[in-house]
C-alpha cells in the first residue's frame, strides 16, 4: 500500500531549526519543523531571514481584521497540508443574488505557508450558500498581503485590510451582473466539450463535472466545476478553481 499522509495539526508548535553541512558547518538554510516535540514534520527549507508566522497567529490576526470591519462573519472551511494553510470566513452581509434564493456570499481566506511558497495575507473570494461551492475570485475581488508583520506599521496594515473588506460591497454589483449573464446564457453539449478543451483539467474530473451538471445554462456548468473542485479539498484544486473562474467570470477593471 502507498504511504499515507500524516494527519497534522495546523496549530501545532513550529520552529526554524539550523541546518549543517556534512563538515559540521552551519548552513545559511533552516528547516521549518512542525510539532518538533511530536511528529517532527519537516514543512520546508527556508533562508535564515525567512519570517515564520505560526498559523495560530495568522488566524488571530485575521479575526482581528474581521472584527475591525464591523461586519458579522462565520467560520468556514480550512485547508492544511503541512506546508500551506488556508482558513475561510464567510461574510453574510456581503452577498450577490443572481436569482431569487440563490445567494453567493463573500469569503475571506487567510493564507500562510511554512515552506516559503506564499506569504501571509488575505484573499477575497466567494461561496455559494445553497451547496457551499467555493468560487476562487481573488483575481476579481482582490486581497491584501501583510508586509510589516511584527513592526510598528503593522497596526496600520490591519486597518487597511479591514477597509479593503468593507469596500467589497461596491464590487458585488459587478459580480451579480456577471452571474446573471451566465444564467441567461444557454449551453449545449458542444459548449461543455469546448470548456474541457480550453481548461485542460485532469481527465479524472471530466466525468465528475458531467455528473454534477444540473441545468442547461453557463451558471449550471460553472457550478458543476466548482462543486467537483471544492470537494477535492486541496490547494491544487483551488488553483484549478481559479482557472475555471477566470474563464467564466470577467475581471473587474
Amino acid at each position: 500500500m502507498p504511504p499515507t499522509t500524516p494527519v497534522l495539526d495546523p496549530f501545532a508548535d513550529v520552529m526554524k531549526v539550523p541546518l549543517f553541512t556534512s563538515g559540521g558547518m552551519q548552513s545559511s538554510r533552516y528547516a521549518v519543523m512542525l510539532d518538533p516535540q511530536g511528529q517532527n514534520f519537516e514543512a520546508g527549507i527556508v533562508s535564515g531571514d525567512y519570517q515564520l508566522v505560526p498559523n495560530q497567529n495568522v488566524c488571530d490576526i485575521a479575526t482581528d481584521v474581521l472584527d475591525r470591519t464591523g461586519l458579522t462573519y462565520d467560520e468556514s472551511k480550512q485547508l492544511f497540508d503541512g506546508r500551506k494553510f488556508q482558513q475561510r470566513w464567510i461574510i453574510p452581509e456581503l452577498q450577490a443574488e443572481p436569482e431569487v434564493g440563490d445567494i453567493v456570499q463573500v469569503a475571506v481566506d487567510v493564507y500562510n505557508s511554512y515552506d516559503g511558497s506564499t506569504t501571509f495575507g488575505l484573499a477575497f473570494n466567494a461561496q455559494r450558500l445553497v451547496c457551499s461551492n467555493g468560487m476562487v475570485l481573488d483575481f476579481m475581488l482582490g486581497g491584501f498581503r501583510f508586509k510589516h508583520y511584527g513592526n510598528e506599521h503593522f497596526q496600520e496594515e490591519l486597518t487597511q485590510a479591514a477597509s479593503r473588506i468593507r469596500e467589497l460591497g461596491s464590487r458585488m454589483i459587478h459580480l451579480t451582473n456577471s452571474l446573471r449573464k451566465m444564467i441567461n446564457t444557454p449551453i449545449h453539449r458542444e459548449d461543455i466539450q469546448e470548456s474541457f478543451r480550453q481548461l485542460n483539467l485532469p481527465k479524472t474530473y471530466i466525468s465528475d463535472v458531467y455528473m454534477a451538471l444540473n441545468g442547461d445554462d453557463l451558471w449550471a456548468l460553472y457550478n458543476a466545476y466548482t462543486d467537483v473542485l471544492t470537494k477535492q479539498e486541496s490547494f491544487r484544486a483551488e488553483n484549478w478553481n481559479r482557472q475555471v473562474s477566470r474563464r467564466f467570470i470577467p475581471s473587474l477593471n
